[in-house]
């Protein structure tokens, strides 16, 4: 190669350099520095999961009370029940973390499964009233589940982990005894 060349290689690579830096780079930068996403508002606002002393869960005939100790959580009912602490510890953060993916609107409950098959939660703080949310079914796509607090007549959807938790703390309780068989009667029959 000759100087030449190699003199008219610089001068093409300077202002390949030159283009970058004064018409691409800027196009690049305002893309880095974009704007942060706004955050969701929490779905229970006034309430804190450190805050969170006692929890109470409904769902149809079945309730669950746990409260915190200095230990942990413990299940005060129904009696005997052995429930990990952590899981109840989970649920409540969860839900008190539990951020509106979005606001539904106010709309029949029926239509979310507010009413039947729906649990209600009552969480107590170590002061104020306590919260009441109602959960009820999931979403079309599987990735939420509606949710409505008692002080509002609005439908949110909230994350699903707070059924998931809730779901894993109803199979926890013991199930009712089966009913005794009859002495002699084969089995199957």
């Amino acid at each position: 190669m000759r100087w030449r060349q190699v003199a008219v290689a610089y001068v093409v690579l300077a202002g390949l350099a030159a283009e970058y830096w004064l018409v691409e780079r800027p196009r690049v930068r305002p893309e880095r520095e974009a704007a942060p996403e706004p955050t969701r508002p929490r779905f229970l606002p006034v309430l804190s999961p450190a805050d969170v002393r006692e929890v109470r869960l409904t769902r149809g005939d079945r309730t669950v009370v746990s409260r915190r100790e200095a230990e942990g959580w413990t299940v005060v009912e129904p009696v005997g029940t052995a429930i990990p602490s952590d899981l109840i510890g989970a649920f409540a953060t969860a839900l008190a973390q539990a951020e509106e993916i979005a606001r539904v609107g106010r709309a029949d409950a029926d239509s979310f499964g507010l009413r039947e098959g729906a649990t209600r939660v009552e969480l107590r703080g170590a002061t104020g009233a306590p919260v009441v949310v109602t959960i009820g079914a999931a979403n079309p796509t599987g990735t939420a589940v509606y949710a409505q607090r008692a002080d509002s007549a609005d439908v949110v959807l909230i994350g699903r982990q707070v059924r998931y938790y809730e779901d894993l703390i109803f199979q926890a309780l013991t199930p009712e005894r089966a009913p005794e068989t009859e002495t002699g009667a084969p089995i199957g029959g």
